[in-house]
């Protein structure tokens, strides 16, 4: 018989991982960097509340199944982490190399605050994801750039953001079914969720639009998520062909900006927002077209006008 619970009983339920993830992290740290009889790895057990969570989540029909997949595959990112940092010194007698344990941290960093995120989204109705398309939902985009915003400003974490739109949509309501039309979009929003980390978040903005939160990433690394999207497209190699001979290829184009921590959440959406509306339509010779537009050059572009 299926478990039910309401959403206090969620969130409670969660409770534990996050207090058993942070002594988990504490006694890892200790044996990496002082291992010796007293702070060996049998005194790091990988915690098991998270686990616990998932079979109660799926006995529910209140936890959608967007959320278990999502954080199932940040936790299992987290034990891979820990994993090669314990091998690093089981095999060596050192340290793990500071790059291996800065992912280690930046994973364990995000699946907290994944979790803590989580006690709000079961406070909102839909829990924060978009039922079409399995993405993170509209109305949840101007409070989680807030948040991160918030997190800048606190601790420096750098972060994207990345507006994108599906090509010539106008063409494709008209030539195809609307059965069609939502297959594309669907399309489009799980080739977007294999182009992201874990950690990081998409958002269906209804219609033609998407949205990206890459966390933790400069520019470059924005645009090397919107690279992967690019790859994923061009490997579906989708022709739409309504009969017409006007055959156009599925693609998209993309502004992403790398935000400072005195921007406004509003202005900074719609001016992104703005310059994809604004930049050319026509596709030429790739599935995927991206820019960056500084704030200065925003400034000149439209002094110009």
């Amino acid at each position: 018989m299926p478990v039910e619970y309401n959403k206090t009983e969620h969130w409670n339920a969660l409770l534990p991982v996050l207090e058993e993830h942070a002594q988990w992290f504490n006694d890892l740290i200790e044996y990496l960097f002082y291992h010796g009889d007293e702070h060996s790895i049998a005194n790091v057990a990988k915690p098991t509340s998270f686990a616990q969570w998932v079979v109660y989540a799926n006995n529910s029909d209140q936890v959608q199944g967007e959320i278990i997949e999502k954080s199932t595959t940040l936790h299992s990112d987290l034990f891979e982490k820990s994993d090669v940092l314990v091998a690093t010194v089981q095999h060596t007698n050192a340290k793990p190399s500071h790059a291996d344990f800065k992912d280690f941290v930046t994973v364990f960093e995000e699946f907290m605050a994944y979790i803590r995120r989580l006690e709000k989204d079961f406070m909102i109705e839909g829990s924060g994801i978009d039922t079409f398309t399995g993405l993170r939902s509209k109305k949840m985009l101007k409070s989680d750039v807030k948040r991160e915003l918030e997190r800048l400003a606190r601790q420096g974490k750098n972060f994207c953001i990345a507006m994108a739109r599906i090509d010539n949509f106008d063409f494709i309501r008209t030539n195809a079914s609307k059965s069609e039309v939502d297959g594309y979009i669907k399309l489009v929003a799980s080739l977007i969720k294999l182009s992201i980390r874990s950690f990081d978040d998409a958002y269906y903005l209804g219609g033609d639009e998407f949205a990206l939160c890459l966390k933790q990433a400069d520019v470059s690394g924005g645009i090397a998520a919107l690279e992967r999207l690019r790859r994923e497209l061009e490997r579906q190699n989708i022709v739409m062909d309504p009969g017409d001979g006007q055959q156009k290829p599925l693609s998209m184009s993309c502004c992403i900006a790398e935000p400072v921590e005195s921007d406004d959440v509003d202005d900074l959406l719609s001016n992104l927002k703005a310059d994809l509306e604004n930049s050319d339509e026509e596709v030429t010779d790739t599935v995927l077209r991206y820019r960056e537009l500084s704030p200065l050059q925003r400034y000149v572009k439209e002094g110009a006008r």
